[in-house]
């Protein structure tokens, strides 16, 4: 009478079930040195005035991104603005730095949309 394997906990996490690999059935070297062809060819990003440009919106050109972190609060006060005025958030913000500027001295801006 043969004992039943003892169970190892090592096995059962490392299983192809456990990790989702599945064991890779032996390859010729011949097979192995022949490439094998892509079944897509790679998407290439739309690339304009030199290396490294993505493309982006007309609106865009030539502007920089300002990133600001605001409450949850103050962010849905914002938007309530915008949607009271029928402004999106891109307008309620440059009519903010717009005020800002102005009160600084610093002229205003013009609308860019």
């Amino acid at each position: 009478m043969s004992a039943a394997p003892r169970f190892s906990l090592r096995a059962a996490v490392n299983d192809s079930i456990s990790t989702g690999r599945r064991e890779e059935p032996a390859v010729d070297e011949a097979e192995a040195a022949e490439p094998v062809p892509s079944l897509k060819p790679p998407k290439a990003a739309t690339k304009l005035r030199g290396e490294g440009k993505t493309k982006r919106s007309a609106t865009r050109e030539g502007a920089r991104g300002i990133t600001v972190w605001v409450e949850p609060e103050i962010y849905r006060m914002i938007k309530l603005v915008g949607l009271d005025h029928d402004m999106t958030t891109q307008d309620v913000m440059m009519e903010a730095i717009s005020d800002l500027l102005a009160k600084r001295g610093k002229g205003r801006i013009a609308k860019t949309r």
